[in-house]
C-alpha cells in the first residue's frame, strides 16, 4: 500500500469538486438531521463556501476532508465560542485524517481568539461519538428526541472542548 502524502491548507476553487463529493457520500441519515445535502455544481457548493473557509485536507493530491468552525451566536458575549463541521471521506477513515483536521481547526480557531469549541452529533452515530471523545471532547447537553429520522425519534447530542 502506497504512503499517503497528507496536506492540511485553506479551500481554494479547485478543492470545490472533491468537497462536493464527499458531501454527497458522508451526510445521510445516520449522520446528519438533514440528509439532502446535494449541491447542484461546484460552482453551487462554492458559493456557499467560498475559497479560504474551510480547512482541507489533501491525501496525495485528492481532496479527503474538511473542517470548519463559525461563530455560534454573533454577539460579543459569545465570540470566544464556535461551532464546528467536519466530514472525512470514506475511502479515508481510519487514517488520521480527522485527528488532524481536529488540530488544525483547534490552532486556527485559538489564533482567532477562540477559547470553545462545540459541535452536534446524532446520538446514532456512534462512531463519530467514539472519534470527538477520543479528540478530547465532552457532552455538555442532550436533546431528546430532537429529530426524527427512520421511523424513529433521535437524540441529538451537544460536545464540547475548551482550547
Amino acid at each position: 500500500m502506497e504512503k499517503l502524502t497528507l496536506e492540511i491548507s485553506l479551500s481554494t476553487p479547485d478543492d470545490y469538486a472533491g468537497l462536493v463529493e464527499i458531501d454527497h457520500l458522508v451526510w445521510n441519515e445516520q449522520t446528519t438531521p438533514a440528509p439532502n445535502i446535494r449541491w447542484d455544481s461546484p460552482q453551487d457548493y462554492g458559493r456557499q463556501f467560498p475559497a479560504g473557509s474551510q480547512i482541507v485536507a489533501r491525501c496525495s493530491g485528492r481532496v479527503c476532508g474538511y473542517i470548519f468552525y463559525k461563530d455560534v451566536f454573533p454577539i460579543p458575549s459569545n465570540l470566544h465560542v464556535a461551532d464546528v463541521a467536519l466530514a472525512v471521506h470514506p475511502d479515508f477513515h481510519g487514517q488520521n485524517i480527522g485527528t488532524e483536521l481536529m488540530l488544525a481547526v483547534e490552532k486556527s480557531a485559538k489564533d482567532n481568539g477562540k477559547t470553545k469549541l462545540s459541535l452536534r452529533v446524532l446520538s446514532t452515530n456512534e462512531k463519530a461519538i467514539h472519534f470527538y471523545k477520543k479528540c478530547g471532547y465532552l457532552e455538555q447537553g442532550r436533546l431528546v428526541g430532537e429529530f426524527h429520522l427512520n421511523g424513529q425519534f433521535i437524540d441529538d447530542l451537544l460536545l464540547y472542548k475548551h482550547i
